[in-house]
């Protein structure tokens, strides 16, 4: 992840053959996978959006320039009126996060994809905040790089040099470096992902890895189950796996129930290290009250320990607590 070299690529079930390679070619819609960059855009202005954001999960049309209607739906055609922001990532609601893309704009999400490394035309239209959009699972590939490179792009790359026959270099392909997105939202962002892994729609990752072990992970799955999604990083081994059809016909997954499960295996095989997230300076572990989102005491019922940048911390106090602090010993652990 740090450096963006290619380990490994697979472009189809028969890994000997030589034609049509969809990791590097196959365009199919992204689906869920991108809403961890949108959500990203607003863990990035933290005097508007922290992980306890109220977001709006309920019905809504959006009429289009040719007064088409878009009405988009949950995946399980539920609505849950309140959700908090952090909990529309985990369990991956479709209606939440369009009420966060027309607040944050389809054109910031465009921008920041381009500059994640996404080099290809994607039309401005508000169905992007859902993953209408084709993309190859390289192009997945390299922007989780930057989420888990906490926020530095890398290009990917498969050689470091070319040489001769005696060794001597011809040419080198070194590595470049860029900052993308501050580290702080990007920490706020991958410990979300972190709980897709625990408690949203990532949890099945537990038949392969050990009980405890830290991944940070994103199904998507895209409309009659045409494409199955699944992108996750360790703390050494970031790998994207897309599963369907070359007709466009429906595969019959999910995101877990197909991608997931071979991304599981893969790294189960491999042994990778847990990840290990450090909170960057900027950011203060707070207790707050798991319902409400306000500022709670660690002593008080129903309460959880969340991050926040420095300042963005919610300003009302929960009817328990208050002195919301965390200490160090907690503080420690979640490092």
């Amino acid at each position: 992840p740090q450096g963006g070299e290619v380990r490994a690529l697979v472009g189809g079930r028969d890994s000997q053959y030589a034609g049509f390679n969809r990791a590097l070619n196959a365009l199919r819609p992204v689906g869920s996978l991108i809403k961890p960059v949108l959500y990203l855009l607003a863990l990035a202005e933290p005097d508007k959006y922290t992980l306890v954001s109220m977001l709006e999960d309920r019905a809504i049309q959006v009429k289009g320039r040719n007064g088409q209607v878009w009405a988009p739906k949950n995946y399980d055609r539920k609505e849950r009126g309140l959700v908090q922001l952090h909990t529309a990532l985990a369990k991956s609601l479709n209606l939440a996060t369009v009420d966060l893309g027309l607040s944050v704009g389809v054109d910031k999400l465009l921008a920041l994809l381009s500059d994640m490394g996404v080099d290809r035309e994607i039309k401005p239209f508000p169905s992007l905040f859902l993953g209408a959009a084709a993309m190859s699972p390289m192009d997945v590939a390299q922007i989780y790089q930057v989420l888990a490179a906490e926020g530095f792009r890398s290009p990917l790359r498969a050689i470091r040099e070319v040489t001769d026959a005696d060794g001597v270099a011809l040419q080198r392909y070194g590595l470049e470096v860029e900052k993308v997105v501050d580290p702080g939202p990007v920490y706020l962002l991958n410990r979300n992902l972190v709980e897709v892994m625990r408690e949203g729609t990532g949890r099945g990752i537990v038949r392969y890895l050990p009980a405890g072990f830290e991944v940070a992970g994103k199904t998507g799955t895209t409309d009659e189950l045409r494409d199955s999604w699944f992108a996750g990083f360790t703390g050494d081994l970031l790998a994207v796996v897309w599963v369907g059809r070359d007709n466009n016909k429906p595969s019959g997954l999910t995101g877990s129930s197909g991608a997931l499960k071979i991304w599981g295996q893969v790294m189960k095989d491999l042994k990778p290290m847990p990840l290990s997230l450090v909170p960057p300076d900027d950011i203060n572990w707070l207790w707050v009250e798991e319902s409400t989102g306000f500022i709670s005491d660690q002593d008080c019922p129903g309460v959880l320990a969340m991050p926040f940048i420095r300042g963005s911390q919610p300003s009302v106090r929960a009817a328990c607590g208050g002195n919301s602090e965390t200490g160090s010993f907690l503080q420690q652990w979640f490092d």
